[in-house]
């Protein structure tokens, strides 16, 4: 395993940990995954051929929304590119973002991406869900963000 994963494996088992507390929160976050086009589902990380794709459900939870105003976001993270990633920072990690990011926080939710695993070779590669939520003065600001970080594992055959 080279530095580089090395660093990103601590990252996630680091984020792991706090995730596990934010679970406690105002903001819960489930994973799943699908291996048929959402027909099954299953809390298992996924063992899959590269160009796979993988559905990925994070079902969320938010126990005290103050407003209809206050408002959530996900995005799925990796270190290496993938073939359905949306965009890659100028540093940082590449990033598939749902195609309707911003939703409004009341009630409970989820977002689903097909995370295709084309362009990814044969090993293990951590992502990490980064999903939050955004509670919003009368103007429209953020006033205090409220994140829940999941780490979450696919190795590629």
């Amino acid at each position: 395993m080279s530095g580089r994963h090395l660093r990103r494996l601590c990252l996630a088992l680091s984020a792991a940990s706090v995730a596990s507390v934010a679970l406690s929160g105002p903001l819960d976050a489930r994973l799943t995954f699908s291996l048929d086009g959402g027909k099954s589902w299953s809390d298992d990380f996924p063992s899959v051929s590269s160009g796979a794709v993988v559905r990925v459900r994070a079902a969320y939870t938010i126990v005290d929304s103050w407003e209809r105003r206050d408002v959530i976001y996900a995005q799925i993270h990796a270190s290496a590119p993938f073939a359905s990633h949306t965009h890659k920072p100028k540093k940082g990690d590449y990033m598939q973002r749902h195609p309707k990011n911003w939703r409004g926080s009341w009630g409970p939710g989820e977002y689903i991406w097909d995370l295709d695993t084309g362009g990814l070779s044969v090993g293990t590669y951590v992502f990490l869900l980064e999903i939050g939520y955004s509670r919003r003065n009368e103007q429209g600001k953020n006033i205090m963000p409220i994140n829940d970080n999941q780490p979450f594992y696919l190795k590629v055959n």
